[in-house]
């Protein structure tokens, strides 16, 4: 109990030391007893849910068929009126949202996706989430797609309105051939189709250029209007500020993007999601001088 509470602590402490978030964000370093309650295994694809100020937070899975080497699950994010959690790259200030298993029962690796983001700005602070519940997808491979395995961990974020409340929430699922009820499999499977699509050319990133502590982003739209977003992520230590447009001309438009960490490479990894509408794409590409 009194790791994860440290652990929640530091968390918020990196998430308030941000400049722009100290003028319009408290966070509460107070943790309830409901939000590190002790997980028992679960008897089925899903955790407790996790009860926070704010919202609920919990992890549920679809049991594969026999032989599969993919699991996906879901982060279930459900959020009160009001309330609003981050991006997996907030922007000037936040807390993203992170998946740790503390025990790896037959699973070879795990990622979490994202849906695209909203752009929020409150007061001096501009960053980047969701102002509505949200499922975040889970892929998980199995290291031998014939024997059952242990999901055990924890995923952390932040909830927040005027106060940023960190949030862990514990599970340990067992993973085996027996079906998923009908509402799991539903919630998983739309989860995924919320993801945004593959960039293409004509929708997607056209060119990046690393200058000094920014990059310079042309993008390739596939309609004059609406109008676009751009929402950047780094990796390798490179974190990235929120995304400004400079021009705009008929089907494509010309970003700034500040680089807040990792000034010093030459080369940065962009994972990017660009918004038209209703429309998005995610894309990678490298940035380079």
């Amino acid at each position: 109990m009194m790791s994860n509470f440290l652990y929640i602590l530091d968390k918020a402490q990196k998430a308030c030391n941000c400049p722009p978030m100290k003028k319009t964000v408290s966070v509460i370093f107070a943790v309830t007893v409901s939000a590190l309650a002790f997980v028992s295994p679960s008897l089925a694809g899903n955790s407790e849910w996790t009860k926070t100020p704010g919202g609920s937070v919990r992890l549920i899975v679809d049991n594969p068929e026999k032989g599969a080497t993919e699991v996906r699950g879901a982060v279930q994010i459900n959020l009160d009126p009001g309330w609003k959690t981050y991006w997996r790259e907030p922007g000037d200030a936040g807390v993203p949202p992170e998946l740790a298993l503390t025990q790896y029962g037959n699973i070879k690796s795990y990622s979490l996706g994202f849906p695209a983001p909203h752009r929020f700005e409150d007061g001096g602070s501009k960053w980047a989430g969701y102002k509505k519940s949200v499922a975040l997808p889970v892929i998980l491979t199995l290291t031998d797609p014939s024997k059952p395995a242990q999901l055990k961990g924890h995923a952390f974020l932040g909830i927040c309105e005027a106060i940023c409340i960190p949030v862990t929430a514990e599970f340990n699922i067992p993973i085996d051939n027996n079906p998923s009820d009908a509402l799991t499999k539903t919630l998983v499977s739309d989860a995924f189709s919320a993801l945004p699509e593959k960039a293409s050319a004509a929708f997607g990133i056209k060119s990046a250029v690393r200058k000094d502590d920014h990059v310079k982003v042309t993008v390739q739209l596939p309609e004059n209007e609406p109008q676009a977003d751009l929402f950047v992520a780094g990796e390798s230590g490179v974190t990235f500020g929120m995304a400004k447009m400079k021009t705009r001309e008929a089907n494509s438009a010309v970003f700034s993007i500040p680089v807040l960490t990792g000034k010093d490479k030459k080369s940065v990894t962009l994972n990017y999601t660009l918004v038209q509408g209703e429309k998005a794409v995610s894309g990678k590409l490298d940035a380079q001088e």
